[in-house]
């Protein structure tokens, strides 16, 4: 950033800030202007013969003038730079927010070979049924990232739960059901990913209020939060877990049906089995 650091230096100090002594000039050429201007007037009354107060004068307005537009050009060019060298920047930083991204989930998925990918498949369906909503770029590009991250409280939850082959107690369902606000927890010192969050907090919410932490309904839910809940079910549903086999793609689809509009948003839902119909190869368990 040695380019940026030639706009505006840490010091605070603003002499040295060539758009600040461009400044500088241009208000005292406008003063001087002001001057020749009161002294073209004066002359005129006074010598109203005289060639200074007509041609000379008029020639050095005009040569400030134009000094004055060459600084306006310099300027405009100095900031264009400026602002070319802040774009890098945050492309570099979104760069390294992806970094950061990978690590916290290959960390957490780490723990449990049975989920393994589970995240990076479920982005890719929510993904999907973004496009396939025609939701924004910015939008799109949301959804994914909390979809990627979506689980990773579960990196505070003992491996004797998540890895139970068994039906969970009340206590441990409990626990397990805290995975929503841990993601939070982790999360809260990025504060690029608060739109994120959101989505993250209430993925298991269910569209009849069933779901957690909060019992959200409907429209409640946001709108990121329903298109990962149907994505994650569905990977739950065609992946092996450590209790059960992956089920069959009939059964998936019975059981997606079944769960629309009381557990997983209807229209979400209605978006994924059209998304199944036309890309088979998302039945694809090796999609990661």
């Amino acid at each position: 950033m040695k380019q940026l650091s030639t706009v505006y230096t840490d010091n605070g100090d603003a002499d040295k800030n060539p758009v600040s002594m461009d400044y500088k000039y241009k208000y005292l050429a406008l003063v001087l202007i002001l001057a020749l201007t009161f002294i073209h007037l004066f002359c005129m009354v006074v010598y109203p013969e005289s060639l200074m107060a007509n041609k000379l004068i008029l020639i050095v307005v005009l040569a400030m003038m134009f000094y004055i537009w060459m600084r306006e050009l310099k300027d405009k060019k100095t900031l264009q730079l400026l602002n070319e060298n802040l774009l890098h920047a945050q492309e570099k930083l979104e760069r390294a927010e992806i970094d950061v991204i990978s690590a916290l989930i290959l960390t957490a998925e780490a723990k449990d070979p049975y989920t393994h990918g589970h995240s990076k498949r479920v982005a890719a369906y929510s993904l999907a049924i973004a496009q396939e909503m025609h939701l924004s770029e910015e939008e799109q590009k949301i959804i994914e990232r909390a979809a990627i991250l979506h689980d990773l409280g579960k990196i505070g939850i003992d491996d004797s739960i998540l890895r139970k082959d068994d039906i969970l107690s009340d206590k441990e369902w409990e626990i397990m059901k805290g995975h929503p606000q841990k993601s939070i927890d982790i999360l809260d010192p990025l504060k690029f990913l608060e739109k994120e969050k959101e989505i993250i907090l209430s993925h298991h919410e269910m569209i009849d209020g069933s779901g957690y932490p909060n019992g959200l309904q409907g429209e409640a839910i946001p709108l990121g939060s329903r298109i990962i809940a149907v994505a994650d079910a569905f990977d739950a549903m065609n992946t092996a877990r450590s209790y059960r086999a992956a089920l069959p793609e009939e059964n998936i689809i019975e059981e997606l049906n079944k769960s629309s509009g009381t557990h997983l948003s209807a229209d979400v839902t209605n978006v994924f089995l059209n998304i199944l119909d036309k890309s088979p190869e998302f039945w694809n368990r090796a999609i990661t």
